[in-house]
């Protein structure tokens, strides 16, 4: 392959995504750069890489340091421009890959160019903290790079100090890199082009042994397997709902990938559905994965690079889909951007056994949809210059998901306009009552403003929700104390300490004074 064919993806990406050297930090990345101590210089480097990333959990080291680096060198425009450059690497690393895979330049820099323009791709590359996203995915390609090239001209000296350095890279940087050994997994089984099994067998121990140390070092930094709080209605859903749950997000799942006009900052309930019943949604996604599967049976010996791209969308798809453990979020654009690589994948080994001419009509119509999506991407990212419009934008393009109204009402309760933060708040408990998490914001904010006879029946509604959120109950015992209703402030303190919460006889002796 010529140099420049290497960089027409990298001028894509520019074209499609530069505009973020103008942002501001927003949303996320205002509240980690901004608000944590621990990136303001001097940095405090043990801290980043012995403590969680987020106050809900996860644990992302390398991300982290980076993120450290970038606030160092000035911050500001800096971590734009290292978000910029981090994207065009992993581009160069998609051609390379699909090289690799297909043998075919022209296939390769089409699809490179796809993954450039990609909309899906503009929360990761324009919200900052999407470095995760970007350092994880340079681990994993770059692990199947390594196995690829195993593959060609066997195991040398440096093939397994380089495939555990990937992983280190993308199961530090965010937590579905640990996912490699099951990606190459694919790629071994799959692919037509194998290792011996003692070489694959000499590759996958130490790499299985990495990961299970690396996830038991994650588990002691963050207390759990998970490793991050979930989002209380996933972690209330058993097995089953959890499943059902994960199908009726599929199908927006997939026509983001394929077709990302319509992007939104957040998704979730009532938009979304949340467990049993089961709807059109659900069924869809069962077809979804029951499609999937079958074309990765079919494919297997006459398509195999599109079968592992499944594969890859799959494996990649399922540590955030709720599957295993409930996650934080139902569904992100930034969760699909390690999907993506496998969808490039797809059409890569699709379009590598066309006949000649059908590929000419394919790359012409790659082509059109690369300038639509590079158009559409440029339009988005300004999104997130200033949080203002990140913010207005959010709810404009999401009105129907609870959690939209309930951080611009969070933003608007930090600028101090109170009365728009009452609006937005009582317009999320309205969309969805069942999130504790709202009902306490609008109470406390009612509370603060000495308006404690509306604030009880607010965060009684949200205790009611979630039992066991400490700060809901002593905010709502404590203001059934000022408006004189101490009988029901006992009960809310009794029902703690039922629940293990002794922290409540304080009140419990305030609600009920001994003679």
């Amino acid at each position: 392959m010529t140099k420049w064919r290497t960089w027409v993806p990298v001028v894509v990406a520019l074209a499609a995504m530069g505009l973020v050297v103008r942002n501001g930090l927003v949303y996320d990345a205002a509240e980690i750069l901004l608000k944590d101590a621990r990136y303001q210089v001097p940095v405090d480097w043990g801290a980043l890489v012995t403590r969680t990333y987020w106050p809900s959990g996860l644990w992302r080291p390398i991300t982290s340091v980076l993120l450290g680096v970038e606030a160092t060198l000035g911050g500001g425009a800096v971590f734009h421009a290292t978000s910029l450059a981090l994207y065009a690497l992993v581009c160069v690393l998609i051609v390379r890959l699909v090289l690799a895979l297909t043998e075919n330049p022209t296939i390769a820099v089409i699809v490179g160019t796809l993954f450039a323009a990609h909309p899906v791709h503009v929360e990761v590359v324009a919200s900052v903290v999407g470095q995760a996203e970007m350092l994880t995915a340079l681990g994993l390609i770059g692990g199947a790079l390594v196995w690829h090239r195993a593959t060609v001209h066997g195991v040398t000296g440096g093939t397994i100090p380089l495939l555990l350095g990937a992983q280190v890279l993308a199961a530090l940087s965010k937590e579905q890199g640990f996912v490699l050994p099951a990606l190459l997994l694919g790629q071994h089984l799959l692919l037509p082009r194998r290792l011996a099994r003692r070489d694959a067998m000499r590759l996958a121990t130490p790499l299985v042994l990495l990961t299970v140390m690396l996830l038991l070092i994650r588990t002691i930094v963050t207390g759990s397997v998970g490793g991050e709080t979930p989002l209380p209605i996933l972690a209330s859903l058993g097995v089953v709902g959890r499943v059902v749950t994960s199908l009726g997000v599929l199908p927006d799942f997939v026509r983001l990938l394929v077709a990302p006009w319509h992007l939104q900052g957040e998704y979730g309930p009532p938009e979304l559905g949340v467990g049993l019943p089961i709807g059109l949604a659900n069924v869809l996604g069962f077809l979804v994965v029951v499609a999937a599967l079958v074309a990765i049976v079919r494919w297997w010996k006459p398509v195999p690079v599109a079968a592992l791209g499944l594969w890859w969308i799959g494996v990649t798809w399922v540590p955030s889909s709720s599957l295993v453990f409930p996650a934080g979020v139902m569904l992100a654009e930034r969760l699909l951007f390690l999907p993506s690589i496998g969808l490039m994948l797809v059409f890569a080994g699709v379009g590598a056994v066309l006949k000649p001419g059908s590929q000419r009509i394919i790359g012409a119509l790659a082509v059109a949809v690369t300038l639509l999506f590079t158009v559409r991407s440029a339009v988005r990212v300004p999104v997130w210059h200033d949080s203002e419009r990140f913010f207005r934008t959010l709810t404009a393009d999401a009105p129907a998901v609870y959690r939209t109204w309930y951080v611009r009402g969070i933003d608007a309760r930090f600028r101090g306009d109170s009365l728009a933060a009452e609006a937005y708040l009582g317009r999320s408990i309205t969309l969805w009552p069942q999130s504790a998490m709202v009902h306490e914001a609008l109470g406390q904010l009612l509370r603060r403003q000495g308006r404690c006879a509306e604030a009880v029946p607010v965060m009684a509604s949200g205790l009611a929700v979630e039992p066991t959120r400490t700060q809901l109950r002593a905010k709502l015992g404590e203001c059934l104390l000022q408006v004189g209703d101490s009988a029901r402030a006992a009960a809310v303190a009794r029902d703690g300490i039922a629940i293990g919460q002794e922290s409540f006889e304080g009140l419990l002796r305030r609600a009920e004074p001994r003679p």
